[in-house]
C-alpha cells in the first residue's frame, strides 16, 4: 500500500497536468473564437458586396441572385 505521502504527490502531479491540459484548451478554444469571428465578418463582407453588386447590375432590377429560382424551375 502506498504511503499517505506517495499518494498526495501522484495527486498532485495529476493535478497539475490536469491544470496544463485545461490551459491548453482554453487557449485553443480562444483561438477557434478569434477565427469563427474573422470568418463571420468575412462573410457579412461578401455578403455587402455580393448585395452591392446585385443591386448595380444592369436592367435595372433590385433582386439579389441568391434570390433567383434556379434554371429548373
Amino acid at each position: 500500500m502506498k504511503s499517505l505521502e506517495a499518494r498526495i504527490e501522484q495527486l498532485e502531479t495529476q493535478l497539475a497536468f490536469q491544470d496544463d491540459v485545461i490551459e491548453q484548451l482554453n487557449q485553443q478554444v480562444i483561438r477557434q473564437d478569434q477565427a469563427l469571428t474573422q470568418l463571420q465578418a468575412q462573410v457579412q463582407l461578401v455578403y455587402s458586396r455580393l448585395k452591392t453588386l446585385a443591386q448595380n447590375l444592369p436592367g435595372g432590377n433590385n433582386e439579389s441572385p441568391l434570390d433567383e429560382r434556379p434554371p429548373h424551375y
